[in-house]
């Protein structure tokens, strides 16, 4: 059938149908004596797939290397990587849609997704707003190890004047820890939704933005996966976000 003919058939516009058959993913094309293309019975099931799969925002070259595997295995394993894939960017849609729509950003709350990242522990106790100090010994102690630092975090775990915390540093995941002994850890944090607050007051005041952000969370359905974890951006500890890790209690149904 005619390019025309077969437009109409399927429902797809001619420059489609041109750009699939430039892409190989339409097999060999034949051509009438006056030099037209024309479109085979089989060919309607292709362009469907493909406009399908586009539709769902796969690639071409994802596309071509589907309709080029004969294992059906194989296939299947593609697909179910394809629906994984969507479903991952249709929580992150629902989530950012919800955050919108909950007035945050007049609160000076916003929405992370916070990379996996490789993090040495160390214990620390100190007064509320007083773990400067113990900040600059440990990331000292690292740099002698020649350990470089990409973020600073500290870690509430009990106290009320004195507080007993964790200071952790975000390093290389090929980082030598052989040396680590006693309460120094280290942890492989997973890739998070976080809700984060940057908190500018007074430091001895911290936990007034503690109570802030879990308290934000609750009030707009977030449920917490984690404690509250105050963030510090490189070497810079005079500014400091407050993370708290989150699933959607609305989206998951709880």
């Amino acid at each position: 059938m005619t390019i025309q003919a077969f437009s109409e058939r399927v429902g797809v516009a001619k420059s489609a149908i041109r750009y699939y058959e430039e892409k190989g993913l339409l097999g060999p094309v034949e051509r009438s004596e006056g030099g037209y293309r024309l479109y085979r019975e089989d060919q309607i099931k292709t362009v469907r797939l493909i406009t399908s799969l586009r539709m769902a925002d796969i690639s071409i070259a994802d596309i071509q290397m589907y309709l080029n595997e004969t294992n059906t295995s194989k296939r299947q394993q593609m697909m179910a990587d394809w629906i994984h894939s969507i479903k991952k960017r249709r929580d992150v849609l629902d989530t950012s849609l919800r955050y919108l729509k909950g007035n945050s950003l007049n609160e000076r709350i916003y929405l992370i997704e916070k990379e996996r990242e490789t993090v040495i522990w160390f214990p620390a106790i100190s007064r509320i707003g007083k773990f400067g100090e113990l900040f600059m010994e440990k990331a000292e102690e690292l740099k002698k190890r020649n350990v470089p630092i990409q973020n600073s975090y500290l870690k509430y775990i009990s106290g009320l004047d004195l507080i007993q915390a964790e200071i952790g540093f975000s390093v290389p995941p090929t980082t030598d820890t052989t040396w680590m002994s006693g309460d120094v850890y280290k942890e492989e944090m997973a890739s998070a939704m976080c809700i984060a607050m940057p908190f500018t007051g007074s430091f001895e005041n911290i936990q007034d933005g503690y109570e802030k952000l879990f308290n934000y969370a609750v009030t707009h359905d977030w449920l917490p996966t984690g404690d509250v974890v105050e963030w510090y951006r490189g070497n810079d500890l005079s500014t400091v976000e407050l993370l708290l890790p989150v699933t959607d209690i609305v989206k998951r149904g709880v």
